[in-house]
Formats: structure tokens, C-alpha cells, sequence
């Protein structure tokens, strides 16, 4: 039978902290993301403005420099609305580009970040499932006596359902196909606990 540890309380750091690749990537795709939320705010903007405005020939600067005149400030670009957002979809393609090479950086360094983190917990993992497969293992011994004295009540004809609830447990412990079984049986794989310490019944 496997002696319950004692625990401790681990602490758990965060990606960023467990690597600055991490914490890097992840300011990136902020603001790669933050990017195209501007392109899209100013797009939808020029949109509103072409929309709304009076049907005329547009004022750009390249026409502002025919006519002699000066560009309006509200121009939105020096070659006009409708070619700022021509220029918004060719930059919306790159970002956006960027932000999947980005994402895809971001999750390698998680991957990378998690190791660091899951070797530092390791050990306090590996702890806690052993408890966890200490009190299923004392939870099966525990059904063992309750099933030993319902055999008793049993063999003696008692009617004892009348006066107890009966509160065996074989769909939970003690039987080769319920849940716990099949989880030690997990943890033995996994190298947490010894194949050897699970009960011979539950094998």
C-alpha cells in the first residue's frame, strides 16, 4: 500500500515568465491584431465617408495640384479615399500574413514555456496522483469490509434493505470494468505508481 505523501504547495508561473520568447510573441500578435483592427476601423470609415458624401468628382491631391489649389486636410490620404483603400486592402494582406507566421511562433514558444513550467511541477504532479491512487486504493478496501458484512446480512436472510440504504459501490470501486480501476490502471502507465502496489482483484 503507498504511504500518502505530504504536500506542498506549488507554484505555478506563468508562459511569460517561465520564457521572454513567450512573452515576446504574444506582444506581437497583440499588436499585429490591433492592426488590422485600425485597418478595418479606417476602412469602415473611409467606406461611411464615400458613402455619404455628395456624387462629384474627387478633390485628390494629385487634382488639387492641376487645378493650382491646395488639398483639403480631410482628404484622408494624398492620392484620395478610394486609393487609401486599395492601399488598406494590400497592407490588411500583409498583416494578416504576419499574424499567422506570428500565431504560429507564439505557439511554439507555449510549447516551450509549458516545458520549462512542467518541469519545475513535475515532481509535484507525480506526488498528488499518487495520493489521489493512495485513497482510491483505501477506498477499495474500505467497499471490501462494507461488501463483507452485506455478505454476512445476506447469508443470515436479513432484511436489512428495509432499514439501510444499500450503498454498495460497484459501479465506482471494487469491480474490474469501474472508472477507478481504469484509472490506476492510467497511472500505472503513465510510471506514477507501481503496477505491483494496485490489487491484484483490480488488475
Amino acid at each position: 500500500m503507498l504511504k500518502k505523501p505530504t504536500t506542498t504547495a506549488p507554484i505555478v508561473r506563468s508562459l511569460e515568465s517561465a520564457d521572454p520568447n513567450y512573452a515576446a510573441a504574444k506582444d506581437l500578435v497583440a499588436r499585429l491584431r490591433a492592426s488590422l483592427s485600425k485597418l478595418d476601423a479606417e476602412e469602415s470609415q473611409l467606406l461611411y465617408t464615400l458613402s455619404n458624401r455628395p456624387a462629384a468628382p474627387e478633390m485628390t491631391g494629385r487634382v488639387a495640384k492641376l487645378l493650382g489649389d491646395t488639398a483639403a486636410d480631410d482628404d484622408g490620404a494624398p492620392d484620395g479615399l478610394r486609393a487609401r483603400l486599395k492601399a488598406i486592402a494590400s497592407e490588411r494582406v500583409d498583416v494578416r500574413a504576419a499574424l499567422d507566421i506570428a500565431t504560429q511562433r507564439l505557439a511554439s514558444a507555449r510549447f516551450g514555456a509549458s516545458k520549462v513550467i512542467c518541469g519545475e511541477v513535475k515532481s509535484a504532479y507525480a506526488e498528488r496522483v499518487r495520493a489521489v491512487a493512495t485513497a482510491f486504493m483505501a477506498a477499495h478496501e474500505a467497499h471490501a469490509d462494507l461488501l463483507q458484512l452485506i455478505d454476512q446480512l445476506n447469508a443470515n436472510d436479513v432484511a436489512w434493505t428495509g432499514y439501510m440504504a444499500p450503498m454498495h459501490a460497484h459501479r465506482v470501486i471494487g469491480h474490474q470494468s469501474s472508472k477507478i480501476v481504469g484509472w490506476l490502471r492510467e497511472a500505472a502507465d503513465g510510471g506514477f505508481i507501481h503496477k505491483a502496489s494496485i490489487p491484484v482483484e483490480l488488475l
